[in-house]
This record gives structure tokens, sequence and C-alpha cells, in this order.
């Protein structure tokens, strides 16, 4: 287009709370570069800030004075109008302004030229055939998910099977045939450390046409495989909860794997859920959604057993692989972190040059460090919670701020030298289970052991070349590993968050449980899951013995109907945070009365409370649960009165959180 031709202004969206779109003069020079969709540099006040484009026009805003737009960042534009559609439904419905969601789209930082596409290094994988026969299950699901997308009609799936039953396949196929119609693929996967393995799998079935693209690469790098996601070049994008939103062209279908996992969901602002952003865009593009899961949220779990999505079952693992042996053990009145029974059977495989997991939920060393003389526990200056001991490091950390201090010789109360290490974590694990097992070879898979770019790759190759017998970590072990010669599965504490004040503690626990347990009996020589707890009456072990999710489900879910928690009923968390308490408790309380006096139908204010942790990172932080029918005029609403109700108040922050996952 003529520089002559070409609009003179841009409307353009910021990354703050202010709803409105601000429009700047575009100077000559940049004229046969802006579009739509780019990220611009724009003087605003003081200051100079990343926009985006939203709209270009020929003609200006009456009797305002415009300030020229300063910079151009993506020329050809990144964000294309399907994504700026998704974007204002996700600033509908989470209540935060276009900027600011389109910010998490397309952050600043994702910009520069990569060195070309990076060679990732290639992990050995346990051999499976190239295109394995396809149980009935199988056959059925990948029938019902080809046709709307041979049609390039939106449809929405629930592929629920048990662990092992073969998903992963069903995607693959389902892939290949979008691939065949000439259209895209996105793949949602919760935990960096499952990505190596599922990287591995796609890039035998599709070569170099897969991207992996997650939060450790750089800005440069993430920047590259958006510009090839947009010229067609990279059509099958794999990766963690940002992944949703890389541009690939004629997107054909979305496939959620874990779809149930608590890390899909943002914690700072707009707090998306990438699997409802999965949904929106599935919807936007007329493609096809499939949320895999072997244990999903009891909200697909209800949706798909009433119609809303289409559930496909796969109720058997193929070639006659069998569910392992679920041994419940009774851990009251018992020593020691590891049982006779779990000691017993890790003796065998490591014997019998076989592999197991261990599963542990908490990291480092020990919970905390008490003086046995006067009862005094290091806390966090900025954090309500104590420290974790590292004994490696021999240092105290927190692993909500990241404050870290020196272990103390001497009680700094007292003077006592009695300073006892109390709980334990995967490190404290780890050195128990070599003293306990010297000829066994451990590898630890936690946060601490798999920082950097690669460093779950690391771990997965000691394991996985035989280097190591027993694989032992925090959750990201549980979900999503496939293994044939994993023999044990050893869960340490199962009932670990079961008491928990969350209304979700039972599911969370439940399917860590269940999902663990999955990770064996994958080979032919079976396999066998020794849980451990403290709390062995509890109705969900009665169901992990027989892997019966569905009759977990159904019990989970009636208790949930009276109390109108999800699925029954919507849930927005306010929270109020000040370095005062007594500010932060005035402030909530003044929002609390204010969404009282409006009210809400039948929706119910809980609180104002504090918040579990109540202060972080030295801010006090209180709380209002509603609960209820919240339909988007009344989140809109609430957000507005709350807001009203804070004008006032100085140094007090507030945020809200749509479907709140983490009540903490």
């Amino acid at each position: 287009m003529d520089i002559k031709e070409s609009p003179r202004f841009a409307d353009v969206v910021l990354p703050v709370p202010v709803d409105r779109r601000f429009t700047y003069n575009v100077p000559p020079r940049h004229r046969g570069d802006v579009a739509v969709g780019c990220r611009v540099v724009v003087p605003f006040g003081r200051r100079r800030m990343t926009g985006y484009v939203v709209a270009l026009r020929d003609d200006s805003p009456e009797g305002v004075e415009l300030k020229d737009l300063s910079a151009v960042i993506d020329n050809p534009p990144l964000i294309t109008g399907n994504l700026i559609s998704v974007a204002e439904s996700m600033s509908r419905y989470y209540i935060h302004t276009l900027g600011e969601v389109l910010r998490a789209v397309l952050p600043a930082s994702v910009k520069g030229l990569a060195r070309g596409r990076k060679r990732q290094k290639a992990l050995e994988f346990p051999d499976e055939a190239r295109y394995p026969e396809l149980t009935e299950d199988q056959a059925v699901a990948l029938r019902q998910i080809v046709r709307p997308l041979s049609e390039s009609k939106h449809a929405a799936f629930l592929l629920h099977g048990v662990t092992g039953s073969g998903k992963t396949e069903v995607y693959l196929r389902s892939i290949e045939e979008a691939l065949r119609l000439g259209k895209g693929a996105i793949v949602l996967i919760p935990e960096i450390a499952l990505i190596p393995q599922a990287t591995s799998r796609f890039k035998q079935r599709f070569g170099s046409s897969v991207e992996v693209y997650h939060s450790r690469l750089t800005g440069a790098e993430k920047h590259g495989i958006w510009q090839r996601a947009l010229n067609g070049e990279t059509k099958v994008v794999i990766g963690a909860r940002s992944a949703v939103f890389v541009p690939v062209l004629n997107l054909g279908i979305i496939v959620v794997d874990e779809e149930q996992d608590d890390s899909f969901k943002q914690q700072e602002k707009p707090h998306y859920n990438a699997v409802t952003v999965a949904r929106m865009r599935a919807r936007q593009e007329n493609g096809v959604l499939v949320l895999g899961s072997a244990t999903p949220s009891l909200e697909s779990f209800k949706e798909s057993r009433e119609g809303g999505m289409v559930s496909l079952k796969l109720s058997t693992r193929p070639s006659g692989m069998t569910m392992p042996e679920v041994v419940v053990v009774d851990m009251r009145g018992r020593d020691g972190i590891f049982s006779d029974e779990l000691l017993e059977e890790l003796e065998s495989v490591v014997a019998r040059r076989e592999k197991a997991l261990i599963l542990m939920n908490r990291r480092g060393h020990a919970n905390f460090v008490q003086c046995k003389d006067c009862g005094w526990i290091d806390y966090c200056p900025r954090c309500s919670i104590s420290l974790t001991f590292h004994s490696r490091e021999h240092r105290l950390v927190c692993h909500y701020c990241g404050y870290e201090e020196r272990l103390p010789d001497i009680c700094p109360k007292c003077g006592s030298y009695k300073l006892q290490h109390r709980g334990f974590g995967t490190e404290r694990l780890e050195m128990e289970l070599v003293n306990l097992l010297p000829e066994a070879r451990v590898a630890r898979m936690d946060m601490d052991t798999t920082r950097g770019k690669e460093g779950h790759e690391k771990v997965l190759e000691e394991f996985v070349s035989g280097r190591k017998d027993i694989l032992l970590g925090t959750q990201m072990v549980a979900k999503g590993h496939h293994y044939p010669d994993i023999t044990l599965i050893g869960i340490i504490s199962a009932d670990y968050g079961l008491h928990f004040p969350d209304f979700r503690a039972a599911e969370r626990t439940f399917r860590l449980c269940y999902q663990a347990a999955g990770r064996t009996g994958r080979g032919k020589r079976g396999g066998k899951v020794i849980v451990q707890t403290f709390a062995p009456d509890h109705h969900m072990f009665r169901y992990l013995r027989e892997h019966d999710y569905d009759g977990f489900a159904v019990e989970e879910l009636a208790s949930r109907v009276d109390l109108r928690y999800p699925p029954y009923g919507d849930l927005m968390l306010i929270t109020v945070s000040s370095v005062s308490e007594a500010r932060a408790a005035e402030a909530c309380e003044a929002v609390y009365d204010a969404l009282g006096a409006a009210g809400f139908g039948e929706a119910d204010l809980l609180g104002p409370a504090p918040a579990l942790l109540k202060r972080i990172k030295g801010r006090y932080r209180m709380q209002i649960l509603i609960k209820g029918a919240l339909d988007q005029e009344k989140k809109r609403r609430i957000v507005e009165l709350s807001r009203e109700a804070l004008a006032n108040f100085k140094r007090v922050e507030m945020q809200w959180d749509v479907d709140p996952i983490n009540l903490m």
C-alpha cells in the first residue's frame, strides 16, 4: 500500500486497568509498517509502553491532540484476527482489560531474532510400534473426533481413559488427520517435565513440523516459533499453558492432555485457565477440542455426562495389560518414612534390575526446623510460613518468595543446640533411601534438581537409560510418563493434602494418587502400587484400590450439590492486600459491605477472612469468596463495586480471580 494511502491513526490498547482504546498518530515513517495485531511502543503519560494495535483509521477524534506512535515492534504483525477475538472473549470473561489480556497472549519479552531453529536433544524412550493396532474403544474415539475435523465444524470431546489406555495414540492419529487436511494442531501439556517424552513421540510421527513452546525458552526463541507458525512452517505446537496462544495457521484441533491439572491456571492476572481459553479458541477457529484425562476435573466429568460435550471412553489398556494391584499400608503407630512392605518391594525391584517410582509431594529435606527445648520455629520474615530446610546447601528457604538464610548453629531464642528437623521432603527421602538401599541408584526430580532449560531432560535421561533404578520426586513424576519397565510405585504420605481447608482437597489427592499408580503395569511384568497413609479409612482409598474414578467422582459430586461448589455454582475470589494488616482488614471489610449492600441474588459472600497464607512477600492478605450463580454482568459489577469501595484507601491492592483454583 502506498504510504499516502495508509491509515494515519492507530487505535491501541495498553496493559493498564483502563478499559478503553487510545488513538495515536502514525508518523509517515511507520505508515507502511503498522497493522492490526502488531505491537508498538507509544508514549503514555511520562513513560513509554508496549501496546497492541486493534484498529486503524483515517479520521482522528475531534478536539484531541494526538501523540505520535514511537516504534513498531512487529512487522508483519504476530497477533491474528482470531487471537484478538479470543482475547476479547477472555477480557469479558475474566473482567480484565483487552490490553492486560493481550500482554498475557504476547508479552513484550517475546521479541528479537533467534539464531535459527534450535535442535533439541532427542531422548531415547521405550520403543513402541509406530502404528500400534487400535483397540475398539480407540477406533470409536478416533472416528468421532475425525468427523467434525473433516467438516471444519467445532466440536468438544472428553477423552476419558484409564491410565495406559492409549489416549496419546488417539491424539496422534487425530492430528495426523488434521495435517492431511491441511490443518494445524496445538497440544497442551501441564508439566514441563512431561514435554521430553511427548515431544519424542510426536516428532517420531510428524518430524520437523513439531515445535515445543514453554516458559524456559528465551524471548527470541519464542518469537521464532510465533513467526514459523505464522508462515506455516510449524504445524504442530506442543507446550505448557501459554502455547494455547501460538498462531498456528488453519488451526484444526487443540488437545489438552491431563485437562484437570491445576497448572493450566495462571496465578497472575488475568488469571486465565488455559483449558477455558482452549475452548474459546477452538470455537473461534471452528476447530475440534479434545480434553484428555484418566481423572478429568469434576466440572468436565459432569458436563460430559449431561451432554455438554461428547464423552469418549477408553476402558481398558491395550495388548491385554492389566491395572496394577494397589496395596494401602496403614502407617499409624509406625516409625520411619518407609514401610517394611515398600522397602521389601524396592529391594526386589533393584535386584531384578527393574525400575521404581516414588512420589512424595514435598520438596526439601525437612518441612521446618524446630528447637527441641523452647519450641522456636524459623518463619519467613516476609510470609506467614515456616522456612524449609535444604540439607545440601545447609540453608532455610521460603518456597513462596524465595527468601533464604543459613541454618543457625544454635537456637536464636534460647541458645540451645538442640535443633531438630521436623517432617520430610524429597531431599530427605533421597538420603534415607540411599542409606537403606545402598545398592540402589536413585534419581530425584523436583524443582530443585530440574532448574534450567534442560533440567528435566537430564534427570529423565539418567532414569530412561538405566543408569538409575529409582526415580523419586514431587507431582511432576506422577503424570503422563510411559515407561513399561516401571514395576513398582510407592506413594509416601498419600493423605498429605486431604485435610487442607479446600473443597477440592479430596479430588486433588485422589487424582494425584490415581495418576501415580497408573505409571506401572504397562509392561509384560505387570506392576504393584504401595500407598502409605495415616488415614486408610478415607473413602478415596476404597476407590483407589479398584481404580474406580467414576465411583469416586459420583460420591464427590454429591457432596457439593447443597453447598453449591463447582460444578454446581460459580466462584470468584477477591483478595485485598497491604503491608499493614489493619489496613488490609479494614479495606476488605469495606469491600464486603459494598457487595453485601448491592446484593447478588442467591450468591453467598464468604468472609472477609485472612487468606490461608495471610502474609506473602511482605503483604497481608484478606479474602472474600463469592459463591453462586455469577453471570458476566454480576462479575463485572463485583469488580466495579470493589474498586469503588477501595477508592479512598491508600497503599492497598486488590486482585480478583474468576474460577479460582488456589484458595490459599
